[in-house]
């Protein structure tokens, strides 16, 4: 009987040691980063899910943020910066907000003081809530199939 008992607890033990591993990849590839690449001398934010680069949002204009004297390469390292430091809680704190001058803009909440951060401004024309859901779809699940965010 003794045998036995030291034979189920053997065999429960290597089964709980022989899923670890297969758990470990699983919470790994769930995980999706962002980083600040380029699309040939584009920037980009570019997503990395599964080991896969997608890109996300392209920005063109290098003069965008005029008023902060940010080109593109560095809104692009601000706003990637900002994106995985959400960590997944994009539905939430990501926001529609309205610039200084009266602009709509993609902002996502600052975790200190709950203030606006700038991911850009909303293009003429299209509708913020909208513009704000096109990101959202892009963040929390990116799929290389959906084109990039441009931002002129």
């Amino acid at each position: 009987m003794k045998i036995l008992s030291l034979t189920s607890i053997l065999a429960a033990t290597l089964i709980g040691f022989s899923s670890l591993p297969i758990f470990s990849r699983s919470v790994v590839a769930q995980t999706t980063s962002f980083f600040c690449g380029k699309i040939g001398a584009t920037p980009a934010t570019i997503a990395t899910k599964q080991g896969n680069n997608i890109a996300i949002i392209l920005w063109r204009a290098n003069n965008y943020f005029g008023e902060s004297g940010e080109d593109s390469l560095t809104r692009c390292t601000r706003v990637s910066g900002i994106l995985s430091s959400q960590r997944g809680n994009w539905s939430q704190n990501i926001t529609v907000g309205v610039s200084r001058n009266g602009q709509p803009i993609i902002c996502a909440a600052n975790p200190q003081d709950g203030s606006c951060r700038l991911l850009y401004q909303v293009p003429n024309g299209q509708n913020p809530q909208q513009a704000r859901q096109e990101l959202l779809r892009r963040v929390a699940n990116p799929q290389p199939n959906l084109p990039p965010i441009t931002v002129n």
